[in-house]
Parts: structure tokens; sequence; C-alpha cells
């Protein structure tokens, strides 16, 4: 019994020993902040380093309009052509290429504000192959020649250089696809 008496009692005397150092009691430092209780001392405490402002890219979605996809890749667009990577002209002729050093810097330096896919097609999310598949096969459903990819994560036309089919057709259908898709369980 006055084992358990002397346990029960240091018991107590650490909880009070670690409720009063952590209690700032309303005292403040010379800064107007609270003294509260560390384990660093005076001497050992240094400036935490600023964390850098972390840029998540923008997402597509399956129901973004051509001006929506437009405003989330204007950043990413921008950011390229403030290194010197100015796609557009380029594609245009209106602009020489650039060597592979440049691109890639400027690639690296914008990465962070490429579009991401839309989630359903994103390569990351696990249920994205079943996504295509189902894609593909409302495709074939409505009459598109289109074949699956042999990894399963995506698809292309079937139609041959002679006759290239209805490409915008195909492509207004596979929009009507996806977005149809997306309402199940994607």
């Amino acid at each position: 019994m006055a084992r358990h008496r002397t346990a029960l009692l240091v018991c107590a005397a650490v909880i009070a020993t670690v409720t009063a150092g952590c209690d700032s009691g309303g005292a403040e430092t010379g800064a107007g902040q609270p003294d509260v209780a560390t384990l660093q001392t005076a001497t050992a405490a240094s400036p935490a380093p600023k964390a850098s402002p972390t840029v998540e890219a923008p997402r597509f979605r399956l129901d973004d309009t051509d001006a929506d996809r437009a405003a989330k890749r204007k950043p990413y667009d921008d950011c390229l052509k403030e290194h010197g990577l100015d796609v557009i002209a380029i594609r245009q002729k209106r602009k020489p290429a650039v060597s592979d050093a440049a691109r890639e810097a400027a690639n690296k330096a914008c990465e962070p504000l490429n579009p991401l896919p839309p989630w359903e097609e994103d390569p990351t999310n696990p249920k994205a192959r079943d996504f295509t598949y189902a894609v593909v096969k409302c495709l074939k459903a409505k009459g598109v020649d289109v074949e699956l990819s042999p990894d399963g994560s995506s698809y292309g036309y079937r139609g041959s250089p002679d006759d290239p089919g209805d490409v915008e057709k195909d492509m207004n259908l596979a929009q009507s696809c996806r977005r149809e898709v997306a309402k199940t369980n994607y």
C-alpha cells in the first residue's frame, strides 16, 4: 500500500511540474509573444527557413469549355514565354526554334504550372484505365472506329490515311462519351 501511495505521489509531482512548465501564466516575452516552455535554448534558436510557396497546377475538367482550358493553360504558356519559349510563335514559324537545352530549362521551370489532365484520365488515378475502357466501349457503340492502346491507358481512331473519317464528329462523340462515362462511378 505504501508503494502505491509513493508511486501516486511521484506521478502527481511529475504532472504538476510538467503543467507548471507549460503554463505561461500570461507572461510574455519582450517580443509580445507568450513565453512557452521549449526544449531549445535561446542561443540555439534560429529563424525558421521561409517555405517556398508551393504552386499547384490547375486541373482540366471534362466539362471545361475551350475558354476554360485556355485560361488554365495561360499561366503555363506565359511562363514558357518568359523563359524564351514562345510555343505559339514557334508553331506559327514567326520565331525560330530554340535549342533543346533552352526548351528543357523552360519546361523544368514551368512544369508546376502545366495543367494536369482531368482526374478521370490521370495516370495516377487507379480507375483511369477503367474509365478509358468505358469511353472506348461507348465510342464503339456510337459507331466510331476506335482502338484501345495495348496498355489500356489511351485510345486512337483507326481511320486510314485514304479515308480519315469525320475527325471532328469523332472528337465530339469522344467528348460526349467521356462526359457520359464520368457521370457513372468515375
